[in-house]
């Protein structure tokens, strides 16, 4: 089995920077792995997210050397259209993301713009949206949602074309505890449902660990520290040794 994520010997500088943030990357992530990429502020770890989902180098140019491959391919190659038909992105703030005036209108945007059947796309919203919990929201405005709801819709927003890969940048960050726990359970649903890939960016690292990942992967000054299991790295002195007590807050 080929991985869906591949770097190797990767590294990059933005055009502003003299120095790279992101040296001698090599990592990989097979199909269906959820994986947690964790590290404190101005570790890497948000460019590395941007180089998967085609922002680097799209909408952050700079000097890439080394290879990344995506879904086998290139991103550099595919475009940003091109490379969202394979990495669904969940942003931190969500409301960046809506641009339906109701959630059912949001759900199908996508949809829309690839010409999609409108009987196929009802049948699809409301596939998306039984499987996000939000059918009792589709005419509801974006905007009257709680938090923890417009994530959903944002999930929903990205799932509906069966992306490969599902990556999450810090989807807790403005959540309540008990909200971002209702949302690691639903991204591990979502996992078992479409055996998709998962990728999550996380500062709260207790929170991602209240549901099971395969792999926890430490990044500290632009480069890979630790790829391991959970178990392990929490018996070491690793997020401790990098600076990484904001995980834990």
């Amino acid at each position: 089995m080929e991985p869906v994520i591949e770097f190797k010997y990767f590294s990059f500088k933005y055009r502003a920077q003299t120095q790279p943030t992101l040296r001698d990357i090599n990592l990989s992530i097979m199909p269906g792995e959820k994986v947690l990429i964790v590290g404190p502020s101005g570790s890497g770890k948000s460019t590395l997210a941007h180089c998967i989902n085609g922002l680097v180098p799209f909408s952050y140019p700079g000097d890439i050397t080394g290879t990344l491959r995506v879904g086998g391919k290139n991103p550099a190659d595919l475009g940003l259209f091109g490379i969202s038909q394979i990495v669904g992105t969940v942003l931190q703030d969500t409301d960046g993301q809506f641009i339906g005036l109701t959630v059912a209108e949001d759900l199908a945007f996508s949809l829309e713009n690839n010409l999609v059947p409108q009987e196929e796309m009802f049948v699809k919203v409301d596939e998306v949206a039984e499987l996000v919990d939000v059918k009792k929201l589709l005419d509801n405005a974006p905007r009257e949602l709680s938090g923890g709801q417009k994530q959903r819709v944002s999930m929903g927003g990205v799932m509906v074309d069966d992306v490969e890969i599902l990556l999450f940048d810090e989807p807790l960050a403005n959540l309540d505890p008990a909200t971002g726990k209702r949302a690691i359970a639903l991204i591990d649903q979502i996992q078992k449902n479409r055996k998709s890939t998962i990728v999550i960016i996380e500062h709260r690292l207790e929170d991602a660990l209240y549901r099971d990942v395969d792999r926890i992967i430490v990044v500290g000054e632009g480069r890979i520290v630790a790829d391991t299991v959970p178990d392990e790295l929490l018996i070491t002195d690793i997020l401790e040794n990098r600076g990484s007590g904001n995980l834990f807050t």
